[in-house]
């Protein structure tokens, strides 16, 4: 197969690059966060603002082309290109020099010192054919080459080119957030789609292939592990008794926070308790780590000695170091207006999709329930600590989606703790309270009162943990109903998609049963009348 790719914004990434370069030049605050599309129109509004636009991309194009990043997963879609034997050229729209551009950058030697860098050229990594990069004057100059070269598929991320009226009939790609109407252009907002849309789903021994890339032992077999969340996990065999996990992380343009770097950093850290798989391997530009493989079963039923351990676990962890070195534990809440905030967030993100039954629950159940309780716990929620984050000295380590569906019982008895994508700095209360609340586990009420009266005692140095769980813990249900219904969402379907494609197909009932859930914990508060029962 001959493949086309552009190369501005479609492989080279300059949202940081932009960012960055705005941020020197005083145009933005440094606090400022956006793409390289939020800047530009921030930009246009200025006074000569089309000038400034042109003179940053001189800048970024040019002098800073050696800041830009790989888009996520382009990666893996080029070592995937190779392996087949597709023949990959870059077809770009770049002129000699950029606009106002005082230093004289020649723009196309920018980008070919750049691929050169990230391994374009070189046949140990994408193995590209230096003579197959064609830059051109003009988008017709550069639909022009586009059609000399007899491609099966062109990926661009401007729609405009492939809907050209000189355009080669071959098969379109558009990377792009946006919508396209039109019937014979495939829209993808992420390299994990162009790649299964152009070359399809990885294969068995392309896998090898990669994971050779990053471990030099032999591996004779491949299983692929169903349901594990959002990732996907495979199961290698490396001689008759061990085994190693293989977990490729979410696409980063999907979910673009690190799970990888903070899963690895997170275990590497725990390693000296000999209750987390080891690491041992890893790969950022591919997204995937190799961990050892854990014997045993999934819980099928939890025993109070599994709250003892979970229990003993979060304990040892306080008892690492280093902590106030760590970044915050993905979704973090350290106030209450920060734990307010997040529930909003994804009330908003909800209530903008088109779906009766969620409208209803929304409008209906949730937010008058939402309302009531956040005047409760408003009015008893320690006031220093409503707006002002809790003290560093009073945060504490959490691997965040902590629980026994992120747990291995070994034969033994014992249990193995899995999953740290989210490890970091939190209130004790959120995890203290999402073990309680969390949906993946049936805990009845004696176990959730030995993991309350556990916990607290862990953190009794806290001196309102008390009565901030007390306050927060209603909240964390209602934050926890919505995170039920991400399914929703697209990208919290692209998720789930990503790790398991077999219910592509089936998220009309997904989403059914994903509401009832939600609607059911909404009755836990209310049939509490707002008090946690197991305090």
């Amino acid at each position: 197969m001959l493949i086309g790719l552009d190369f501005d914004n479609t492989i080279a990434c300059y949202d940081g690059v932009f960012s960055s370069e705005a941020k020197i030049k005083g145009f933005v605050q440094n606090e400022w966060k956006g793409t390289k599309q939020d800047l530009k129109l921030l930009l246009n509004a200025l006074d000569d603002g089309q000038i400034i636009w042109q003179a940053m991309q001189g800048q970024v194009y040019g002098p800073s082309m050696h800041k830009a990043k790989l888009f996520p997963g382009v990666a893996r879609f080029l070592l995937r290109c190779k392996l087949q034997g597709h023949k990959v050229f870059i077809v770009s729209h770049k002129t000699k020099y950029g606009h106002f551009d005082k230093t004289n950058t020649l723009l196309r030697e920018a980008s070919l010192d750049w691929m050169d860098n990230q391994g374009f050229f070189e046949d140990s990594k994408f193995g590209i054919n230096r003579k197959n990069i064609f830059f051109a004057n003009s988008q017709k100059e550069k639909i022009e080459k586009i059609k000399s070269l007899n491609l099966d598929v062109f990926v661009d991320d401007l729609e405009e080119i492939l809907l050209h009226h000189d355009f080669p009939k071959i098969k379109k790609i558009l990377f792009s957030n946006s919508s396209s109407n039109e019937h014979n252009v495939e829209l993808c907002n992420n390299w994990t789609d162009i790649e299964s849309t152009s070359i399809g789903e990885i294969t068995n021994g392309e896998i090898k292939h990669l994971i050779n890339s990053i471990y030099e032992g032999t591996v004779y077999d491949i299983e692929k592990i169903e349901g594990r969340g959002n990732s996907r996990i495979y199961k290698l065999s490396i001689n008759e008794k061990n085994s190693l996990v293989l977990k490729e992380y979410p696409d980063l343009l999907i979910d673009p926070r690190t799970r990888l770097i903070t899963e690895v950093n997170a275990l590497k850290l725990v390693e000296v308790l000999h209750k987390t798989p080891k690491v041992i391997a890893f790969d950022e530009l591919q997204n995937i780590a190799l961990y050892e493989w854990i014997e045993g079963e999934n819980l099928s039923k939890i025993e109070d000695n599994y709250i003892i351990q979970a229990l003993d676990f979060i304990e040892s962890l306080q008892n690492l170091r280093g902590k106030n070195s760590w970044c915050l534990a993905s979704e973090a809440c350290l106030n209450a207006k920060q734990l307010f905030t997040q529930i909003n967030y994804r009330f908003d993100r909800l209530s903008k999709v088109k779906n009766k039954d969620l409208h209803d629950f929304l409008v209906f159940t949730f937010k008058p329930l939402f309302i009531k309780v956040w005047a409760n716990s408003e009015r008893n929620w320690p006031s220093d600590n409503l707006e002002k984050d809790l003290p560093k000295s009073m945060q504490v380590f959490s691997p965040s989606d902590f629980g026994f569906h992120n747990a291995i019982l070994k034969y033994d008895g014992e249990l193995k703790f899995i999953d740290f994508e989210y490890f970091g700095r939190d209130d004790p209360v959120k995890l203290i309270a999402d073990f309680i609340w969390h949906p993946g586990m049936e805990l009845n009420t004696l176990q959730k009162i030995k993991w309350f009266k556990g916990a607290i005692s862990i953190f009794d140095k806290d001196p309102e943990l008390y009565s901030r769980f007390n306050a927060a813990w209603p909240l964390y249900g209602l934050r926890w109903s919505l995170i039920l219904l991400n399914e929703f969402i697209q990208d919290g379907w692209q998720r789930r998609v990503y790790a398991n494609r077999n219910i592509k197909h089936h998220q009309e009932k997904k989403i059914a049963g994903q509401i009832i859930k939600a609607k059911s914990l909404c009755e836990q508060i209310q049939v509490a009348n707002l008090q946690c029962p197991y305090v």
